[in-house]
């Protein structure tokens, strides 16, 4: 029985990421939901709790945090020859719009039904 305390207790420490309002499916435009795209603008991102996924790469979520409305990540990303790269990535609501910017690049996306 302690043991389950103990489970309870480390789960409940840890990050509440899962109730980001970034966590979902989001596109630039909603014909792009459904994936396909290869750029920005026509690619869809996929949050969830502990991963990225954009465009054609895969990222978990290394160091985080968190101000104001914003998500502050680095991203431990695969690159298309399998190796391992951090990006610099910005998660922000602003309204009903999700903010991304990924080394630099910046544009905005909706949640997708």
């Amino acid at each position: 029985m302690k043991l389950h305390l103990v489970v309870a207790m480390v789960l409940a420490a840890g990050p509440a990421f899962g109730a980001e309002p970034q966590v979902g499916h989001w596109a630039a435009d909603v014909q792009h939901c459904a994936g396909g795209g290869d750029t920005m603008k026509t690619a869809p991102l996929t949050v969830t709790a502990n991963s990225l996924r954009w465009l054609s790469g895969y990222c978990t979520i290394g160091k985080m945090y968190k101000a104001e409305r914003a998500l502050y990540i680095e991203g431990r990303c695969s690159n298309s020859a399998g190796l391992m790269v951090r990006h610099a990535i910005k998660l922000a609501m602003k309204g009903e719009r999700l903010a991304v910017t990924w080394n630099g690049e910046h544009t905005e996306m909706r949640r997708c039904p």
